[in-house]
């Protein structure tokens, strides 16, 4: 029978050498394409609702919520109370005009616009803008005096209000001053005009107004510096004054300052302890540079490709996925180690069943999100893979073949490590098998979630209250509740939109504090203003008579009057949305929907309680095709439903890698199973323990424990004897500690429930892998290989 030759080892290094310049040209070419990705900037996404299923999401919804934010990222409001306001009020305003975003570019302005005098938001004679429309624009008092006694009970008014030396009479064209009752009751701003300033009054307590625009993105951190110091400087020098403020730009520039401590804090902290820990053991710049290759590789690999596939990368995929490829220096540790304990070069061969299966095991892991409906998931889940295996690639093809130093140090202290760390008993499947149920009845009864946004909003407490309290003397709501009303036409919309506010309207009058904006009530339904038109030709019969006599007016002037009523237009959408008047509701119109319908929104504010929400989600219920969105809730649930999908899929990952080690280690596969899932039940348990709440930021880190847990697992049966392997699983687990861990101390809560997860769960892997290491005689008894 004839028998393949057996390659010879100059075919395998010739093979090896193709493969590892292959693996080069491929980064090469990634390289190439991420230049080209990045020429106009890395495109991100970082709207929370992108991590949605696409069949679950409402574009309607997400459209809506977008443009009730239209405008407000690039706003800023300044509430300023002073005893000189005027004088205070106008330098501060001078100082942010002359603020430049870069203080090297006399050029580009901090702001595009500033309001801060009365004249500022003053706009077109609403008169002339609505004037043609008067007569289907009437009053809910107006309608029900001409209900009640045809108009005769505004005969007295409409005389006294044309002789009136303050007024502005029009006999032809409105001489029952229809048009100024109309915009009269639509003026419910709560901003005055006081000393030339614009102002609001709040318990006696005047304060003025600055309402500006920033000239570019609320994140840039030069527009946030310039603007936090035009502040500092002038609040330095006006210790009288008092300033609130409200803006996406100083919540960013919050944000931002927070992580330029930490990162100055935590992280060059962590990578100071980092560096000297692997100097210390390794006593090697180079070899220090070449631990960190494969993951510097890893992200190379990953994000060109994860562009190519989404087109675009969420931040928490580049934050989350670059975290998990973390995992890849786990890869170059184990190598270096045992390099140290044999000869500075050395066949990989010993090494590469571990490698791979930790691979394998970490990549069903990870890809197991890629199934789930959650684009976000899928999203981290790709980077994570294809990081992982390029970050593999990089050991088994390059660093293999480097010529590093090997300290002798590194083999003595792996083999004092050993000494140390060995426990006299082992761990047995019966003991293992009673913690696990233990760990699990502890969280199944009292662990606790917390899906709250308050996990996204790094902003200290003072800057939230600040917000809260300009919000209030405005009297705006932000966009956060808000009903989403379709229909067939225009006119049925705006019926729709009636109807709800007629309620709302009702619920107002019993002294409920909420507040709402509608289209309709500045364009009422086309029905509503033919009747309006209809009650207008009543009053102008003989109430018109009267009047005209009784102020001894011209008999032309009834005919001239009555001659308006002909051929009155209707108002429509189109038509108050491109006046002055109706920009600030054009973000209510949704404009049409993809089943050729028609859509608006209608906006809460000042829902102070539960029972209140309650009731507005029953009154959507009742009315057809209108949802109700309180977006708090909105993307709690979201983060709800992704913590349920990490949660099911990973557990569903692990189920599916117990037959794999079974048939690589068969009686020995709970030893490598024991310390990844018994840190995350650890975990879970210390979490129910102690009160702390599980959220998906927590779960994200779990993760991470998952891919550390399961390498140092199969490395600790792989290489049972072997104590360089303790050692690489030992570095592996602190530098992660030290990484990611110890975010556990940021202030900000996402990053803070993620490295508290890292910090206990990598602390109780290391510990159980002494206990579930095998003995070397129990090692050649029950498994199938050989060390």
């Amino acid at each position: 029978m004839p028998t393949t030759p057996e390659r010879s080892p100059e075919e395998g290094d010739t093979l090896t050498r193709r493969l590892a310049t292959l693996w080069g040209v491929i980064l090469l070419v990634c390289g190439v394409i991420l230049a080209l990705q990045l020429r106009h900037g890395l495109p991100t996404d970082t709207r929370l609702t992108a991590m949605l299923p696409e069949d679950r999401q409402s574009p309607l919804i997400e459209r809506a919520a977008d443009q009730l934010s239209t405008g407000f990222e690039e706003r800023f409001v300044l509430a300023l109370t002073s005893p000189s306001l005027r004088t205070d009020t106008e330098s501060l305003a001078r100082q942010l005009e002359r603020t430049t975003a870069n203080a090297q570019d006399n050029g580009s302005p901090l702001l595009d616009d500033l309001d801060w005098r009365d004249t500022d938001l003053a706009v077109e004679d609403p008169h002339d803008l609505l004037g043609d429309y008067r007569y289907r624009l009437l009053t809910d008092d107006l309608r029900n005096a001409i209900d009640d006694d045809g108009g005769e009970s505004l005969v007295d008014p409409a005389l006294r209000r044309l002789f009136s030396p303050a007024g502005d009479p029009q006999p032809v064209d409105d001489p029952f001053g229809l048009l100024d009752a109309w915009l009269d009751e639509r003026d419910g701003s709560r901003i005055q005009a006081h000393d030339g300033l614009l102002t609001v009054e709040n318990n006696g307590q005047r304060h003025a107004l600055l309402i500006g625009r920033l000239s570019s993105h609320p994140y840039d951190p030069a527009t946030q510096q310039a603007l936090t110091r035009t502040l500092t400087t002038f609040m330095s020098h006006h210790p009288d004054t008092t300033l609130m403020r409200s803006g996406l730009v100083f919540h960013a520039a919050a944000g931002a300052e927070q992580a330029k401590r930490e990162i100055t804090t935590i992280g060059l902290g962590a990578l100071t302890g980092l560096i000297i820990i692997l100097l210390a053991v390794f006593r090697s710049p180079r070899v220090l540079l070449h631990l960190l290759l494969p993951l510097a590789t890893g992200l190379l690999f990953a994000l060109p490709l994860t562009l190519l596939i989404f087109g675009r990368l969420h931040l928490l995929t580049l934050a989350f996925g670059a975290s998990l490829i973390g995992i890849a220096i786990d890869y170059a540790l184990h190598l270096q180690c045992h390099r140290a304990s044999q000869d500075s070069r050395w066949p990989i061969r010993s090494l590469l069943p571990g490698l791979t299966l930790g691979l394998i095991s970490s990549l069903m892991a990870y890809l197991a999100q890629a199934l789930t409906p959650l684009p976000g998931l899928r999203q981290m889940a790709v980077f994570a893979a294809l990081g992982l295996t390029g970050a593999w690639l990089t050991v088994i093809l390059w660093l293999s073949r480097f010529k590093l130093p090997a300290c002798p140090h590194t083999r003595t202290l792996a083999e004092r490590l050993w000494r140390w760390t060995t426990p006299r008993r082992q761990l047995v499947p019966s003991v293992a098998a009673a913690a696990a149920a233990l760990l699990i009845l502890i969280s199944a009864s009292s662990l606790t979630v917390d899906d709250s946004l308050q996990l996204l909003n790094p902003s200290p407490t003072s800057l939230l209250e600040e917000e809260q309290r300009v919000q209030q003397l405005m009297d705006s709501d932000t966009g956060n509740r808000f009903f989403v009303v379709e229909a067939s036409t225009e006119g049925e919309l705006l019926s729709r939109l009636a109807d709800l506010g007629s309620t709302l309207t009702t619920w107002q009058d019993e002294g409920t504090s909420l507040d709402y904006d509608s289209l309709t009530r500045n364009v009422p339904p086309y029905e509503r203003q033919d009747a309006n038109l209809a009650r207008v030709n009543t009053l102008y019969g003989e109430p018109l008579e009267t009047l005209v006599q009784r102020a001894d007016l011209p008999e032309a002037t009834l005919e001239r009057a009555r001659s308006r009523l002909s051929d009155v237009p209707r108002l429509d959408l189109s038509y108050w949305l491109s006046t002055p008047l109706g920009e600030l509701q054009q973000r209510l119109w949704l404009g049409e929907t993809d089943n050729d319908g028609v859509a608006a929104t209608l906006a809460i504010s000042n829902v102070e309680d539960a029972t209140l929400d309650g009731r507005l989600t029953e009154l959507a219920d009742r009315h057809e095709s209108v949802r109700y969105v309180n977006r708090a809730d909105h993307l709690s649930g979201l983060l709800a439903l992704w913590r349920e999908h990490i949660a099911w899929w990973v557990t569903l990952a692990i189920a599916a890698l117990v037959p794999i080690m079974i048939w690589r280690y068969r009686l020995q596969a709970w030893r490598v199973l024991t310390p990844p899932v018994g840190a995350i039940l650890g975990v879970l348990a210390l979490f129910a323990l102690t009160g702390t709440p599980l959220n998906v930021f927590s779960q994200l880190g779990l993760l991470l424990v998952l891919g550390i847990g399961l390498d140092a697992g199969i490395f600790s049966v792989e290489h049972a004897r072997r104590p360089s392997a303790w050692l690489a699983i030992t570095l592996s687990t602190l530098s992660s500690i030290l990484a990611f861990g110890l975010l556990s101390f940021s202030k900000t809560p996402a990053l803070h429930y993620m490295g508290l997860s890292c910090l206990t769960g990598l602390a109780i892997v290391w510990l159980l892998v002494p206990w579930s290491r095998p003995k070397a005689a129990s090692l050649h008894r029950e498994t199938a290989y050989v060390d």
